[in-house]
């Protein structure tokens, strides 16, 4: 998860491209290294809740700021924002139906970020372009 200049591309930094302040989040995957307790969780408060939630760990804009501003490290991670909380539907998010989501961004083995932004999303905002204006990434 390295940009063009070489350093790492954490989630707050692409959370910064981000105009999600009227989105609701939910983290469904997560394992890494954070600094501390996080948006009111620790490591094992949250894993617990991930495990015990099929609808993970609803968050607003404020605690998914905080969250990651208080992460070292992200080894995985399954982030979705919704524009209204009935799209986070725990049997839709069970079969890993985010159609319609504004932003489902992965990341994976310490190595990589899928940042899936949908067409509505893209015409308000142009936030894949933005993307890959400032990391280089490519369009799949």
């Amino acid at each position: 998860m390295h940009g063009t200049e070489g350093g790492i591309v954490g989630l707050e930094e692409l959370l910064s491209l981000v105009p999600g302040s009227e989105w609701s989040w939910l983290i469904l995957e997560f394992d890494g290294i954070m600094l501390g307790p996080s948006a009111g969780s620790s490591y094992a408060e949250l894993r617990e809740k991930l495990k015990s939630s099929p609808q993970g760990c609803v968050m607003s804009w404020a605690q998914v700021r905080e969250f990651a501003s208080g992460v070292r490290q992200f080894f995985d991670l399954l982030l979705v924002a919704a524009r209204d909380r009935r799209q986070l539907d725990s049997e839709r998010l069970a079969a890993e139906d985010y159609a319609g989501l504004p932003l489902v961004l992965t990341a994976s083995d310490s190595t990589w970020w899928t940042v899936e932004v949908d067409d509505e999303t893209e015409t308000e905002c142009g936030l894949a372009e933005k993307i890959r204006i400032r990391y280089g990434a490519k369009a799949e």
